[in-house]
C-alpha cells in the first residue's frame, strides 16, 4: 500500500518575506520584484521535492482583531500588510515596492493550481492551524514556514518543512533543540513571552530555563497552563522567577491565549469562508494568464513550462510542456 501524498500548506507571508531579502531581481521597469519571482521559484522547488496531492497558500489578512482586543500592544511593532484587494483584477498602483509585489503576485497565482486562502482580520498562522486542527486534522501534511509559532502544530501527521533550514522540523528535533515537547511548546512561550510579536514574558524566563525549571514540559504527560502555575506555587521558597510566574499569572494566562494556535481564534464567519473556499476550489492552469502577469510586471527569463510541469502531482492536474 502506497504512503499517501501530503497537502502543502505555506506560509505566504513568510515564504514572500524570505525571498524579497534574498531575491534582489529587478524588473525591466527598474523596480525590484525579487519577492515576487523569488516566491514563485521556492514554490516550485518545494512542489517538486515534496510531491504533494494539494497547494493551500495562507496569508495574512490585515492581522487578528480579537488578539489585539486581548492586548493592545500586540505586534505594535509590526503591523501586517491587509490585502483587501485579494479578489479584484486590478493591482493598485503605489510606491510601496513590497505591497506592489504581493498584490501582483496574489494577481499571479490566481492562475496557478494552487488554493489561496485570505481571511480578512486574522492572521496567517491562525488559518494555517486552523486547516491544521480542523479540515486536514487526520491528513498528511507539510506546512512550509520558518517561524517557530508553527512548531506547536506538529504531529504524528504534520511535519514542518523550514524554508531557512530547508529541511524538515519534526517533533524531536523540537524536543532536542528546546529540551520542551511540541504539545507544550505554547506553554513554554507563554512565560518566555515573544519580543517579536511585543508579547512580554516573565523576567529570568527563556527556553533554556524553562527547560530547566519546569522539567515536565518535555515529558510525554498531558499538561495543561493551571499545572505550571501549580508546580510555580509549590516552588515559590525555591526561586525568584517561581514567584513570579505565580504573581504574574494573569500575564501568563493571557500570553496563552495570544500565542496558542488551535484556529480559534478565527469566528465562525472566517471559519465558514475557509470552508467554502475549500469546498469550491478548483484547481486551474492558465499559462497565458501567468504569463500576461510577468509580462506586465516586467519579469522576464522564467521557466513558465517547468514551473506548470511541477504541479503534475496535484490531483487533477495534467500539464504537457508546450500546451496551454
Amino acid at each position: 500500500m502506497s504512503t499517501p501524498r501530503p497537502v502543502l500548506i505555506i506560509d505566504a507571508m513568510n515564504l514572500f518575506v524570505r525571498s524579497y531579502s534574498a531575491y534582489p531581481t529587478m524588473s525591466s521597469h527598474g523596480y525590484q520584484m525579487g519577492g515576487c519571482i523569488g516566491f514563485l521559484k521556492t514554490l516550485r522547488r518545494i512542489v517538486n521535492e515534496q510531491q504533494p496531492s494539494a497547494v493551500y497558500i495562507a496569508w495574512e489578512g490585515g492581522g487578528s482583531q480579537r488578539r489585539r482586543s486581548i492586548y493592545p500592544e500586540y505586534k505594535m511593532n509590526r503591523k501586517p500588510s491587509k490585502l483587501n484587494r485579494f479578489y479584484e483584477d486590478d493591482i493598485p498602483d503605489t510606491q510601496d515596492n513590497e505591497k506592489h509585489q504581493i498584490f501582483a503576485l496574489l494577481s499571479m497565482l490566481k492562475n496557478v493550481p494552487v488554493c489561496q486562502i485570505y481571511t480578512s482580520d486574522c492572521e496567517g498562522d491562525d488559518v494555517i492551524a486552523y486547516l491544521c486542527r480542523g479540515p486536514f486534522r487526520n491528513v498528511p501534511k507539510v506546512i512550509a514556514s520558518s517561524d517557530k509559532d508553527l512548531y506547536q502544530l506538529l504531529d504524528a501527521e504534520t511535519k514542518i518543512y523550514s524554508l531557512h533550514k530547508k529541511t524538515y522540523v519534526t517533533e524531536p528535533d523540537v524536543l532536542i533543540e528546546f529540551r520542551v515537547r511540541a504539545q507544550n511548546f505554547a506553554l513554554a512561550k507563554s512565560l518566555c513571552g515573544d519580543p517579536g510579536d511585543n508579547v512580554p514574558g516573565i523576567k529570568g524566563l527563556g527556553f533554556k530555563t524553562v527547560a530547566k525549571m519546569y522539567p515536565f514540559l518535555g515529558t510525554e504527560q498531558e499538561i495543561m497552563l493551571q499545572d505550571v502555575i501549580d508546580y510555580a506555587a509549590a516552588h515559590v521558597e525555591e526561586s525568584i522567577v517561581h514567584r513570579r510566574v505565580v504573581d504574574q499569572q494573569s500575564d501568563v494566562r493571557r500570553n496563552w491565549k495570544l500565542v496558542f494556535l488551535d484556529g480559534s481564534m478565527l469566528s465562525a464567519t472566517q471559519a465558514s469562508s475557509v470552508d467554502h473556499l475549500l469546498g469550491t476550489f478548483k484547481p486551474r492552469v492558465d499559462k497565458m494568464g501567468l504569463v500576461k502577469g510577468l509580462v506586465k510586471e516586467g519579469i522576464g527569463d522564467f521557466d513558465v513550462e517547468g514551473f506548470y510541469y511541477a504541479f503534475n502531482c496535484i490531483d487533477g492536474i495534467e500539464y504537457k510542456t508546450g500546451e496551454t
